[in-house]
């Protein structure tokens, strides 16, 4: 199949209802993240035990055992395969207030509630399910084939975690640029997001090398693990990018949610690569001169709106190149145009529903385009990862629909 191709070209600026920020509302899109909320020791106690996939399996079967006993002690003449439901709904009800109010005592995040949902959703229900179908010796056909279709949220369980999160591709696509020379392709390795360096996250980076980029951009979330392990865990990451230093020569990183300027600093010192606090810089690639700039999310938006003023000017380079961790980013354009932007952020949803796409994106921007991929955007032509990582911390570390990937872009006359 051919991968998608666009023409980037130069736009007229755009007006915008006054009084309108930026970046939509009184607060910066470009900066909005995924902070954690700080938590003491019995709550990280509390949470870990809770997110756990077999103490809150435990919890379910316990509480639909002692939901069906209950209504058959109450009602003993009820449909069996009724009371099977009733018990099996009330054992699952109370296990989720239990858990919805120990989780709330350690500070309840989004994506606290959405684990907790897809733990319910895949061991839950299908417990459920089997409860009903051994225990309830007289049940309506319908009820049968709702227990069925209710196990099978075990497999789609199983691949959703164990095996789509590590299926990793290659998402390649060719943009024309208006009076470049020489192709110049470019890798993107986007959301690592990894506590530590494995065998998975060093074929991704095998995987990129392969390529052959010219050079490689990093749009933040390299990594995620607490601080006190970062003296630990940085040398492996140093070592990633010294390989995609040694392989492309030029390797532009950003921060973003789960990483810092200081933090990759630290992890590229020495290497070559260089991180973009908010700058510009200018080099020649392939004969063509490029400008790239990155923002620093969490930052001042005066500095990264300098940056967007900066790449916009049509004289700058031969190509620019808008690095940034989220895509939301383009807003600081202001309706002007660069050659491409590339971000990550997103994860492509991690979760995509067929005729629908991912139900949540943590980004502004469009849908199919936050889902992944490259797009033209008021303008601009911009390329957004569904990296190679997941999100980690509180939240399900599952993909589905939406398999990781390593980007490459060939850059072409």
């Amino acid at each position: 199949m051919r991968a998608p191709t666009l023409t980037a070209h130069r736009a007229c600026p755009t007006t915008r209802p006054a009084g309108s920020s930026r970046l939509g509302g009184n607060s910066s899109s470009l900066g909005r993240g995924r902070r954690r909320p700080r938590v003491g020791r019995c709550g990280r106690i509390v949470r870990l035990v809770l997110l756990n996939y077999y103490a809150i399996a435990a919890a379910l079967v316990v509480g639909a055992a002692s939901g069906i006993a209950s209504v058959v002690w109450i009602r003993g003449r009820v449909h069996a395969g009724l009371v099977a439901v009733r018990g099996a709904a009330v054992g699952i009800v109370g296990s989720l207030i239990f858990s919805a109010g120990a989780l709330g005592i350690t500070a309840l995040d989004g994506f606290t509630v959405i684990h907790v949902v897809y733990l319910v959703l895949t061991i839950g229900v299908p417990l459920a399910g089997a409860i009903v179908l051994v225990l309830a010796r007289e049940r309506s056909g319908v009820i049968t084939a709702l227990c069925i279709a209710a196990l099978l949220a075990i497999p789609v369980g199983i691949y959703a975690t164990h095996i789509e999160p590590f299926w990793l591709r290659t998402d390649s696509a060719e943009l024309t640029v208006d009076g470049i020379g020489e192709p110049i392709r470019v890798g993107v390795l986007a959301d690592l997001q990894t506590t530590a360096i494995g065998s998975y996250e060093n074929e991704a980076v095998d995987r990129l090398i392969e390529a052959a980029p010219d050079m490689v951009l990093v749009p933040g979330d390299l990594y995620q693990f607490d601080e006190d392990l970062f003296d630990e865990r940085a040398p492996q990451f140093s070592e990633v990018i010294q390989r995609l230093v040694d392989a492309a020569s030029t390797v532009f990183l950003v921060s973003g949610n789960t990483d810092t300027v200081a933090g990759l600093r630290a992890i590229t010192e020495g290497t070559g690569a260089r991180v973009l606090d908010n700058e510009v810089e200018t080099l020649v690639v392939n004969g063509n001169v490029v400008s790239v700039g990155g923002t620093t999310l969490f930052s001042d938006e005066r500095a990264a709106q300098r940056v967007a003023d900066q790449l916009s000017d049509d004289d700058l380079a031969d190509v620019r190149i808008f690095l940034a961790h989220k895509p939301d980013a383009i807003e600081l354009l202001e309706g002007r145009s660069v050659d491409l932007l590339v971000s990550g952020h997103t994860h492509g949803g991690q979760v995509s529903l067929p005729f629908f796409g991912p139900p949540l994106t943590l980004s502004d921007v469009p849908r199919h385009v936050a889902a992944g991929g490259l797009h033209e955007l008021d303008g601009t032509a911009i390329y957004v990862s569904t990296g190679v990582g997941r999100e980690r911390d509180n939240a399900p570390q599952l993909r589905f629909g939406v398999r990781p990937s390593i980007g490459i872009i060939d850059l072409v006359g």
